[in-house]
């Protein structure tokens, strides 16, 4: 074993201590015709328990989900069409989804295939518009909902990640290719490349010989609690893959050789230069614990390239219900690693990378895990600090009506219907699946909060009144980037 992979080992336990995460498994890929002395291109490096409540070690088989680290098998799958001439990476997507449309009438006529890919159609994220009824939405629903879903920023202006667009590509690919995305992926991607079972659902995950328990951290009680797997259905192409960390550094592997592994050309170079080549610069700044180390972040198709320490990288993270991973590769030095965990936490693979990085690149090392956990603690602290309901202002400023008479049934048409009842003193609002509860603050205004899904955020809301004195309409502050609430018009008493 080299001095970076013994060194490895020591900062696993660290890392799953300091971030609480029950388990990592982490590949390392190294181009053999690069690297002298290399008995293998793989090596593996698992620690802790994909399973707390059994005590079952995670292994190098042990498979987690991978989020949206699925995205860049999207970007390729769509690749592949158009290495056949079946698309154009400039083609509107109206041509293969003519029913499409965007609350923006230009966009929605205008947005290409490449604009999908590299999140460049104005609009935010949007999360709750769709996240709450992920077991109900059918393709028609998803593709209705973008009509109505209102954008924050011009078209083509500014790379705002989302997941929208990319469950908007699975559709294409299903309907140039005339079959499933699983089907498409495992035919032309997956199986080529000899990755062996995939699970493209949760389903498939829990169907698996060595699947991972994840886990969410509960600051309050201290301990990590067991999430149930997300089943993602129509939204499968945005995020839905659960793979070993070996199988995803074989797929990280094959970009390292322009698109071929082991003989087998499964993407063109020309794909694989698109995919790996900045289409949008990504605007906001970096952030905290990585400034002054990375500089030009953008985006490309399905991965994001910036430049650390003076070396280009290609990376992608992703986070799904109990899971987060990471996948990073380096083409001038023919190094690929990935990181996957069975916990939420936010920042613990992404310090996994750079740790990586500096190890392999023979860089001096940052302590990455301490940074990134001083800048996590501190996020938590900020929002421990946000401002809470004064009960007496509520007292010295009573809501207009009762909240009996702000009860009943309200509607989006792009995030759906609401139920507003009353209980306790409190409102109680019910989207799909998400449950959120209300104090009130004084006059019509709101604060709502939600404990798994929205942990530690304050949502605003505020009850709307018609000239007659009704509540007419329950506005809430669900897209963070927007100043303009989401609103919901009454539609049932």
């Amino acid at each position: 074993m080299s001095d970076a992979g013994k060194h490895l080992n020591q900062h696993l336990e660290e890392f799953l201590e300091t971030f609480q995460i029950p388990s990592v498994s982490v590949t390392v890929y190294r181009d053999p015709q690069r690297t002298a002395s290399c008995d293998s291109p793989y090596q593996h490096f698992n620690a802790g328990y994909k399973d707390l409540e059994h005590s079952l070690c995670a292994g190098p088989d042990t498979m987690y989900a991978i989020g949206s680290c699925t995205k860049s098998f999207t970007a390729a799958a769509i690749g592949v069409l158009c290495d056949r001439g079946l698309l154009n990476l400039e083609d509107p997507v109206r041509k293969y989804i003519p029913e499409f449309e965007m609350y923006d009438p230009y966009a929605g006529a205008h947005l290409t295939v490449r604009d999908m890919l590299c999140h460049r159609c104005g609009l935010p994220r949007h999360e709750v518009s769709w996240y709450p009824r992920l077991d109900t939405y059918t393709e028609a629903d998803m593709i209705r909902i973008l009509r109505y879903l209102k954008p924050n920023a011009p078209f083509r202006y500014k790379m705002q990640y989302q997941n929208l667009m990319f469950t908007l590509a699975g559709f294409v690919i299903e309907r140039v290719s005339g079959t499933s995305w699983e089907n498409f992926l495992k035919e032309n991607i997956t199986d080529p490349l000899g990755l062996g079972y995939v699970a493209f659902d949760a389903p498939d995950l829990a169907a698996a010989k060595d699947p991972a328990v994840g886990y969410r951290f509960n600051d309050k009680s201290g301990h990590n609690e067991k999430v149930e797997y997300a089943t993602l259905n129509t939204m499968r192409a945005a995020g839905s893959i659960s793979l070993t960390s070996h199988q995803l550094a074989q797929w990280d592997a094959m970009f390292l050789h322009n698109g071929s592994y082991e003989g087998k050309q499964i993407l063109s170079e020309e794909i694989c230069r698109e995919m790996c080549s900045p289409q949008m610069l990504i605007s906001d700044p970096v952030i905290e614990p990585l400034q002054g180390y990375v500089e030009m972040q953008s985006y490309g198709l399905g991965l994001f390239t910036e430049c650390y320490r003076g070396v280009r990288i290609l990376h992608h993270g992703g986070h799904i219900d109990g899971f987060i991973a990471d996948q990073c590769f380096v083409p001038s030095r023919g190094l690929a690693f990935t990181v996957l965990t069975n916990s939420e936490n936010a920042f613990g693979a992404r310090a996994m990378r750079y740790t990586l990085l500096d190890r392999y690149l023979e860089l001096e090392p940052v302590d990455w895990i301490g940074r990134f956990h001083q800048f996590s603690q501190k996020r938590k602290e900020q929002a421990a600090s946000q401002k809470r309901p004064d009960p007496q202002l509520s007292i010295q400023y009573p809501c207009p009506v009762s909240l009996d008479e702000i009860a009943g049934e309200y509607m989006d048409m792009g995030y759906g219907s609401i139920t507003v009842t009353a209980c306790d003193g409190r409102l109680v609002i019910r989207m799909g699946t998400l449950t959120l509860d209300g104090v009130h603050v004084r006059a019509q205004h709101f604060l709502l909060t939600e404990e798994h899904v929205l942990p530690g955020e304050l949502l605003e809301a505020e009850v709307e009144m018609d000239k007659e004195g009704n509540a007419a309409a329950f506005l809430i502050a669900l897209e963070s980037t927007s100043a303009e609430k989401i609103r919901f018009v009454r539609v049932k008493h």
